[in-house]
């Protein structure tokens, strides 16, 4: 009984700290910058669940039991869709479809092998990359020029930078201005249709390990925000219909992401099925972060999240339809 009493304590502690997050996330969000890094990982504040749901249950702890029903609840409405069995999206009769694929390539990574094998089972039409380094791009666009001749990289020679593969004509390329987005591109695509898509390719601010962490965690949030901010400025401005593939570094926890939900639709959220974690830890996949985001004017048909092929990235990989 010793043990009992003790866990449900700990379990209570765990409702308790787990309801001033709720509170503080209520009222500051990602403001402060601690909190930003909590808001960041908090599908792992729920797997306490595992333990403590089913004690208070067998234990019959009733209250602890309705206490712990806050955060199943929350754990549910933010990732319950997540896990319902697929729902097939019809596609629209005489209105195209693209495949686009987003990958973070790891600028390190020479394993052309497997980047080749992991296209060509997915079949994209276009590819957005980031961390191309620049004796990189070379080497892809001339890999790849019999299934995607058309291609574009940011002109600014960074350590390693965004470029594009594509099946479509590019008619337009613009290098975003770095800041507030260092590295990104936005080409003009011209469809089969003859329609044009903006597509935009970003790697948005990281956050990396550090002996300077606690100083530059402020800077990483707040760049992000501001990355955002400038992204929903260029996407307002077109009455085309618009794409963004990025390596975000942002998980869908954080505020960077409510702001970007508001003004475009995470591909993999209207149609992907369960967590779709695409960046890997040294043993598994850890959180998902690469997006393929689209305006209104598009609809998501499938969305998934792809094989490795030599980066500590997965591709992220959606099939969309343009209804307008």
């Amino acid at each position: 009984m010793r043990i009992s009493k003790f866990i449900s304590y700990i379990a209570w502690l765990y409702v308790i700290l787990f309801s001033l997050w709720i509170l503080l996330r209520f009222l500051f969000f990602d403001s402060l910058w601690w909190l930003a890094l909590i808001n960041t990982v908090a599908l792992y504040l729920f797997i306490p669940l595992i333990i403590f749901f089913p004690f208070a249950l067998l234990y019959r702890y009733w209250r602890l039991f309705f206490a712990l029903c806050l955060p199943l609840g929350l754990f549910i409405g933010l990732y319950g869709s997540f896990f319902l069995p697929p729902l097939s999206t019809p596609t629209t009769q005489n209105q195209p479809t693209i495949k686009a694929m987003t990958f973070n390539m790891l600028f390190n990574n020479r394993n052309f092998d497997s980047i080749s094998k992991m296209i060509a089972e997915n079949n994209p039409d276009i590819i957005g990359l980031q961390e191309v380094r620049s004796q990189t791009a070379p080497i892809l666009v001339k890999r790849f020029a019999k299934d995607y001749p058309y291609s574009a990289f940011h002109p600014v020679e960074l350590s390693h930078n965004v470029g594009i593969l594509s099946r479509f004509p590019i008619d337009k390329i613009i290098a975003l201005p770095a800041p507030p987005i260092q590295r990104g591109i936005q080409v003009t695509l011209r469809l089969n249709n003859g329609n044009p898509l903006e597509a935009i390719v970003v790697h948005l601010t990281p956050s990396y390990p550090t002996r300077q962490f606690l100083k530059l965690a402020d800077y990483w949030y707040t760049s992000r925000a501001a990355e955002v901010s400038y992204l929903s400025k260029i996407v307002k401005q077109y009455d085309e219909p618009t794409i963004v593939m990025c390596d975000c570094n942002f998980t869908d926890t954080s505020e960077t992401y409510s702001r970007m939900q508001n003004f475009m639709n995470d591909s993999f959220h209207e149609v992907g099925w369960g967590f779709g974690h695409t960046f890997r830890g040294r043993f598994f996949p850890v959180g998902r972060i690469d997006y393929i985001w689209h305006t209104e004017d598009i609809k998501s048909v499938e969305a998934y999240v792809g094989t490795k092929a030599g980066s500590d990235h997965l591709p992220m990989i959606a099939k969309l339809q343009l209804v307008k």
